[in-house]
């Protein structure tokens, strides 16, 4: 139970430093386009997920955008739920993640472009994939 809270403590800590500086997300890809019945604003309240599913998402983007600010560039970085500490592995830093029973898959490792980025995760109670942008932006996978 110690090992929990001191996670939550970390993570909120840094999350606090990521909710500064981010920007919006434009890729030019064409899959990016708003869809109203799968893209969401940041406060995703029509998503047919968990709040435990979102909060589990959100805690990923912060846990990413708050490692580009203190570390800068760089073009991946390792969520990991087998790590205690930020650490860098295969020339990428590698980040503790524990996300609750809401998610049941994870992409660990999350492509970043300049400030740019998406978490992946699949849900639990629906099956559905769903991605979340550096904005808090949820969108719904296309299988």
């Amino acid at each position: 139970m110690k090992k929990t809270f001191t996670r939550t403590g970390l993570v909120l800590a840094l999350s606090a430093a990521a909710a500064f500086g981010l920007t919006a997300c434009g890729s030019g890809e064409a899959g990016d386009k708003p869809d109203s019945s799968a893209s969401q604003s940041a406060d995703n309240s029509n998503v047919a997920e968990s709040e435990a599913f979102i909060n589990d998402m959100k805690e990923g983007v912060k846990i990413i955008a708050d490692q580009i600010e203190a570390s800068g560039a760089m073009t991946q970085i390792m969520l990991a739920s087998d790590v205690d500490q930020p650490t860098q592995k295969y020339g990428m830093w590698v980040m503790p993640y524990y996300p609750s029973e809401a998610v049941s898959k994870f992409i660990s490792t999350v492509q970043v472009d300049g400030d740019k980025f998406k978490v992946t995760a699949t849900s639990a109670e629906t099956s559905k994939v769903w991605e979340m942008d550096q904005d808090g932006n949820l969108t719904e996978v296309a299988e």
